[in-house]
């Protein structure tokens, strides 16, 4: 798998130190400048190596004709006249990371394949797909489907089953990242000795002479991209510089039948971390401490829970309601969610869905989320501190509303915005308990976490707006403003506006439970 450079003479020194390494097939994730191009494919050709060319068409769906057409025209127009000049190039490149697991994008791909087959009888379709063979439903739509097993725990495993269901099946991308801050050795995660092995493991089992072998397998990649949306994942066996990975060892020796075992220094393990887990359990110790200490939050807490009209009767008065005791426990509320965040980004960081997952969204999108994947601790900031700024404003306004018919200071908002928000109190432990060998797995906590978090939503802003409707007089036009800044509103906007910019929930969905 090659992204070919755009200068002739360093794209064909790198094919010729691709052939090298006795691969008969490379995969180009675009066709390259007409000059470069013809270069590549006269080359191709002298070396009898076979061209798999991706069209630019866009991740996360099977394109429609008339959306794909300004750049995949363009390109198909040029990659045709090619093949009609150079036996090298066979195959195209419909979609790749797309959602291949609806009917109507399968009849988009089967209506390109046969423009294509009409175009030029030399050419063959493929797509690239992810997900498993139950969920896919468009591998009859092109000649040669291709399976994207980048960072699968178990790439042959997936590959047989499919196997089972489409002969024809191939790999179009098989390999695992390396996290160039990584020490060496097998010991430590996505170390290069690391991504070796795990492509020495899977090439000798696919490529196992006495079983039936796939038609077609590309390792991902060659070399480094120079973009990526989270830069600690590099799948190049060469960095971006051109300066092998032992990977490229590997690749070389299994490919060319010269070298079938080999060795690498162990390593030594990294420490663990416990900074987010001294954090979490620091968040319930404050929490204890402030029930043990503080006569008003022992009290509220048993009107809010056991009777809720002294409660609201305490809130109406402007009584025993402690600023300084609801401000650290809104201070709490955003502590919990930000340790939420981080924990989430930790695991996030660590699957291999969650680079699809980017990729289908908006490039502004995946640009934002990846350095808080990156970095948890700037997830956790972020979205702690953008919690404690929404629900300041949403208590501002609620204090200004209500104010156009009773008193209401600002210690009184802010007990009627976050008592309610106790649930999100129960989150850190919850989140700290996920993990691969812990309690809860990663893929249970996301259900929790979409269950309970749109529970909590509804919770949170029905029981501040029904305490606020019972304890202020204000006019009734005051709710609009006031539900106009509340969570669910504020989140559900935020779903439709991603939804009018192209974010395709199904199909997020689909990436990151069926892959």
């Amino acid at each position: 798998m090659w992204t070919p450079s755009t200068a002739p003479d360093s794209a064909l020194a790198a094919l010729n130190r691709i052939a090298a390494t006795g691969a008969t097939a490379v995969r180009l994730t675009h066709l390259p400048a007409d000059a470069a191009a013809a270069a590549i494919a006269t080359q191709a050709d002298s070396l009898g190596l076979r061209l798999y060319v991706d069209l630019p068409m866009a991740e996360g769906s099977a394109p429609r004709p008339d959306e794909a057409r300004p750049q995949a025209d363009a390109s198909l127009d040029r990659l045709r006249s090619l093949a009609n000049r150079h036996a090298s190039i066979t195959h195209v490149g419909l979609a790749r990371g797309a959602s291949t697991t609806g009917a109507r994008r399968c009849d988009r791909l089967r209506r390109w394949t046969e423009r294509i087959h009409d175009a030029s009888a030399s050419l063959h379709t493929y797509y690239v797909t992810p997900f498993v063979p139950s969920a896919d439903q468009c591998a009859d739509a092109v000649d040669h489907p291709l399976l994207d097993l980048r960072g699968h725990p178990r790439p042959t495993d997936q590959w047989r089953a499919w196997r089972a269901q489409v002969d024809s099946i191939g790999i179009g991308a098989l390999g695992t990242w390396v996290d160039p801050d990584a020490a060496s050795g097998l010991r430590v995660p996505h170390s290069a000795e690391r991504q070796a092995r795990y492509l020495e493991t899977a090439l000798s089992r696919l490529l196992d002479s006495t079983r039936a072998a796939p038609p077609v397998v590309f390792v991902a990649r060659w070399q480094d991209e120079d973009a990526s949306l989270l830069p600690s994942r590099r799948y190049g066996l060469h960095d971006a510089a051109g300066t092998p990975r032992p990977a490229a060892t590997v690749v070389r020796g299994l490919y060319s039948g010269t070298q079938r075992t080999f060795a690498f220094p162990d390593g030594s393990a990294p420490p663990g971390t416990y900074g987010l887990v001294l954090v979490g359990w620091g968040l319930v110790a404050v929490l204890g401490l402030l029930y043990a200490r503080s006569l008003f939050v022992r009290e509220t807490a048993v009107r809010y829970f056991t009777t809720p009209g002294f409660y609201r009767d305490a809130l109406r008065d402007g009584r025993e309601v402690s600023f300084g005791a609801n401000s650290l426990l809104l201070g709490l509320v955003g502590g919990s969610l930000g340790v939420t965040a981080a924990r989430m980004a930790q695991l996030a960081a660590a699957q291999p869905e969650t680079e699809r997952v980017l990729a289908a969204l908006p490039q502004v999108v995946g640009t934002a989320l990846g350095p808080g994947l990156e970095h948890p601790t700037l997830a956790g900031v972020a979205v702690g501190g953008g919690t404690l700024v929404l629900l300041l404003l949403w208590t501002g306004s609620g204090v200004t509303m209500a104010r156009l018919g009773t008193r209401f200071s600002m210690a009184q908002g802010l007990m009627l915005v976050t008592w309610p928000c106790w649930p999100v109190l129960l989150a850190p432990p919850i989140a700290l308990a996920t993990g691969p060998g812990a309690p809860l797995s990663p893929s249970l906590f996301a259900l929790v976490l979409l269950g309970g978090g749109t529970l909590v939503l509804l919770s949170v802003t029905l029981r501040v707006l029904f305490d606020y409707w019972r304890v202020t007089d204000a006019p009734a036009w005051t709710l609009l403003p006031f539900v106009a800044l509340s969570p669910l509103v504020l989140v559900g906007a935020s779903l439709l506006v991603a939804a009018r910019y192209g974010v395709s929930l199904s199909v997020l969905w689909r990436l990151a439970v069926y892959t």
